[in-house]
This record gives structure tokens, C-alpha cells and sequence, in this order.
């Protein structure tokens, strides 16, 4: 074990012993490797699950697949064991994907894997009526299956409010970009009267201060979920940071 490594465990000893242990930012991470292939990275999650409040998308086959993989079933229950939340990776094509097969990989998420909700990614940021009625169907055949499972909904940019009030979602990515991008977010006035937890950042391409710096200014960006990397596109999230000790450390604050 690295002294810095000591330090931080240490510092997380002590809080939860004498104090009350508080994050700058809940850790959301798009998790798009294989536990066979990256199996360290795995690692790494279920130690963030132990630290801090971890979600992580999991996304076998840009869906379900066809029947459950026992490295993934494996992969999950680690993370979830120590404290962490899985949600299952749905693809909605802007609302254009045929609801039926949408509510199939429901279906086989819940057939095959032990999960905590559904991330609906490609979602409109428009709230037209066509588009809360193709997304309100979702969210209702999920809450159907369980009151339990979480919806959370990527349309990447601040979408109209229609989406939380209704509500068709329960969490929101309303920032995914790059850091060049970031530095110039500003969240919309109507999110203020929402609590920060109910949305979610997700930055790529940073270095290491630019990652400090996004985590310092997430309760001004009413940021409640954060995810930070240096990977870049075309698949940003293939891997974990390179910083990703630092992120963790980044994501507790000594309470007051």
C-alpha cells in the first residue's frame, strides 16, 4: 500500500470515527470496459464504492446482449456489496429507438443482473409532448417493475424542466463534454429550486488540475454527481483516469 494511499484510508477512518463524512461531489462512472478485460478497473470501483457514494453505468454489448455474463453478474455484486449503486446502460436514440425493444433490454437487465436502475442514454433535451410521452412510458414501465430502480436520463446538455417536474426521470445528465466545454457552464436558474443531487456532470479530456478545479466549483455548477477523466473521445469512458486516486480524494471534504 503507497503512503498516499495510507493517508487517504486513514483520513476516511477518522471522519466516519469522529465526525461526519461529507463529499464535494458523488462519483458517476461510465463504466464501458469488461471485467475480464479490466479487472483492476473494477477493482478500483468497488474501493471508490467503499469511500465515497459511487454510481457506475455498466453496458455489456451497448445493451443487454442475449443472456447474463457471469463476469459482469460478478463485476456488480462486488461493487454493490461495498456500498456502491450499478445502473444498466439503455440506448433511446433521441426517442426514435422502437419502444418495444427499449422495453426488452428492461426486461433482460432485470432477468439477468442484480442492478439498482437504468441510465436512458441519447434522450431529447426538447420537451415536446411526443418526446414526455416516449419518455414518461419508459420511466412508468421501470417504476412499474420496481418503485426501487432509479431512472436517470442523458441528453448531455440542460434540458427543458418538463423532464424533472413531471417527473420522466429521477436524476439528469445535463453536462457531457469536454473540459474546454465545461469551463464555460453555467446551470439554468429553473435547476436551483431542484436539489443538486438530481444532477449529474460528466467532463472528458482533462488533465489533473483542471479535474481539482471542476470538483472545487461543483457546488456552484449545482453539480451533485460528478465524473472526471482524461480519456477522450472516440470512447471516453474505455478506461478510469489516470488520476483517479486524486479524484477520490478530491470528492471528501473535511466536515465543519
Amino acid at each position: 500500500m503507497s503512503i498516499k494511499h495510507f493517508i487517504l484510508l486513514s483520513i476516511v477512518y477518522l471522519l466516519v470515527t469522529f465526525g461526519t463524512l461529507v463529499h464535494a461531489a458523488n462519483l458517476f462512472v461510465p463504466a464501458y470496459f469488461h471485467p475480464s478485460n479490466q479487472p483492476i478497473f473494477w477493482s478500483h470501483l468497488v474501493e471508490a464504492a467503499q469511500t465515497v457514494p459511487t454510481t457506475v453505468i455498466f453496458n455489456p454489448n451497448n445493451g443487454p446482449g442475449i443472456s447474463a455474463d457471469p463476469s459482469f453478474t460478478n463485476a456488480i455484486d462486488r461493487v454493490r456489496e461495498a456500498g456502491g449503486k450499478v445502473i444498466a446502460y439503455v440506448k433511446s436514440n433521441y426517442g426514435e429507438r422502437p419502444m418495444d425493444n427499449i422495453l426488452q433490454d428492461i426486461d433482460s437487465y432485470i432477468a439477468f443482473y442484480a442492478i439498482d436502475g437504468f441510465f436512458i442514454d441519447e434522450k431529447t433535451a426538447d420537451g415536446s409532448d411526443e418526446n414526455i410521452m416516449y419518455y414518461e412510458t419508459i420511466y412508468n414501465y421501470i417504476k412499474n417493475k420496481s418503485s426501487h430502480y432509479s431512472v436517470t436520463g442523458n441528453p448531455g446538455v440542460v434540458p427543458d424542466e418538463v423532464y424533472l417536474s413531471k417527473p420522466v426521470v429521477d436524476e439528469l445528465v445535463v453536462f457531457e463534454n469536454t473540459i474546454r466545454s465545461y469551463v464555460n457552464f453555467r446551470p439554468e436558474n429553473w435547476q436551483h429550486t431542484y436539489p443538486k443531487d438530481k444532477f449529474i456532470h460528466i467532463v472528458y479530456d482533462a488533465n489533473s488540475d483542471q479535474m481539482k478545479q471542476a470538483f472545487n466549483e461543483a457546488d456552484k455548477n449545482h453539480a451533485g454527481h460528478l465524473y472526471i477523466t482524461n480519456d477522450r473521445l472516440s470512447n471516453p469512458y474505455d478506461s478510469l483516469p489516470q488520476y483517479g486516486r486524486e479524484m477520490l480524494e478530491m470528492s471528501i471534504v473535511t466536515p465543519k
